[in-house]
């Protein structure tokens, strides 16, 4: 689903999922075939409404480990004066993150290392820049689980994990 303010932008998304056409055959740009089947969509509708709901028990959950995890020697994510992040990730980071990762695994606490290179050092970019602190960045995020689902039994796992991966 793509939800945008400018006509011009949603007839280009239109024409990008349906093979670059509004008429059969009349193809004006290339395109994918990229149509939802109705009961794709009938999913989607369902899940768009349980949607707030999953976004506040997110916030909770990060709320819940940004105050746990403080002072634990990982760095949780700052959030913005007036910000309402829907946290669809936790990431905090860590020096010595390979190692975290790998005594959080030994605990059961499954974590992400999103975007572990960074994008001026993608080859679609081939950039060739010193930009010290996103290479540092790059190399300590972590993500931890903050999905709607977790018990708060699970989120103290969680915490206790970090602190006892962090501690050793």
């Amino acid at each position: 689903m793509v939800v945008c303010a400018d006509e011009a932008v949603a007839r280009t998304v239109r024409l990008l999922r349906n093979q670059g056409m509004e008429r059969r055959y009349a193809n004006e740009i290339v395109g994918y075939n990229m149509r939802m089947t109705d009961l794709h969509a009938a999913i989607g509708r369902v899940q768009l409404d349980a949607l707030p709901d999953r976004t506040e028990q997110r916030r909770r959950n990060a709320a819940f480990l940004g105050s746990e995890l403080a002072g634990t020697g990982v760095v949780v994510p700052p959030t913005a004066p007036g910000a309402a992040p829907v946290w669809h990730q936790y990431t905090v980071r860590a020096p010595d993150r390979d190692r975290l990762r790998s005594r959080l695994a030994d605990r059961g606490v499954g974590t992400g290392v999103y975007y572990p290179t960074p994008i001026h050092r993608l080859p679609a970019y081939a950039l060739t820049l010193d930009l010290p602190v996103t290479e540092q960045a790059a190399a300590e995020v972590l993500s931890l689980p903050v999905h709607p689902a977790l018990s708060q039994a699970q989120l103290d796992h969680v915490v206790a994990a970090v602190a006892w991966a962090v501690a050793r």
